[in-house]
């Protein structure tokens, strides 16, 4: 009797990003690129909460920051083996973010009017009204390293937006 449902799923993988060290001093051959001791890939454990929110997202263990060298004489490597004053071994865009997903949903009512036709429209996009977080704190040695602090707040992933429309055909 002239209603219409109509939907669009998207989903996506978590974004890239690349694990970097806090508070360095470049001076004294620290490297904004830190050493990377294992995968960094952080699974998921129910009994610890959510990831990212709860504990960190990735291993901070898995990191270890390019050693100082604090005088000429003493330019120790760190207890890894990695040397002061050379970029650390971590690559760029190691570690993938959370996924999301989007539904839209719109529901349409058409009525005739003879040769003419309105249509009246209710589209509400991320419907389900999913929270979608942005990336993790990158810096593996800060206070709140590898933890979600924020989360979208418009555009894609921003929260559920209901759009009415009345549309006449002539």
């Amino acid at each position: 009797n002239g209603w219409q449902l109509s939907g669009a799923t998207s989903a996506y993988t978590g974004a890239p990003f690349t694990v970097l060290s806090a508070n360095i001093n470049a001076d004294l051959g620290e490297s904004q690129r830190p050493n990377r001791l294992g995968a960094g890939a952080q699974p998921d454990d129910p009994s610890k909460g959510r990831r990212g929110v709860d504990y960190p997202w990735f291993k901070l263990t898995d990191f270890e920051a390019a050693p100082r060298c604090e005088s000429v004489a003493r330019c120790n490597p760190s207890p890894s083996g990695f040397t002061p004053f050379s970029f650390g071994n971590a690559g760029r865009n190691i570690l993938d973010g959370m996924g999301t997903n989007f539904t839209s949903l719109a529901l349409m009512k058409n009525l005739p009017l003879g040769e003419r036709k309105v249509q009246f429209r209710c589209e509400a996009f991320n419907a389900f009204n999913r929270t979608h977080f942005r990336l993790p704190v990158r810096n593996f040695n800060a206070v709140n390293g590898g933890r979600i602090t924020a989360a979208a707040t418009s555009g894609r992933g921003g929260p559920r937006i209901v759009q009415l429309t009345l549309k006449y055909e002539f």
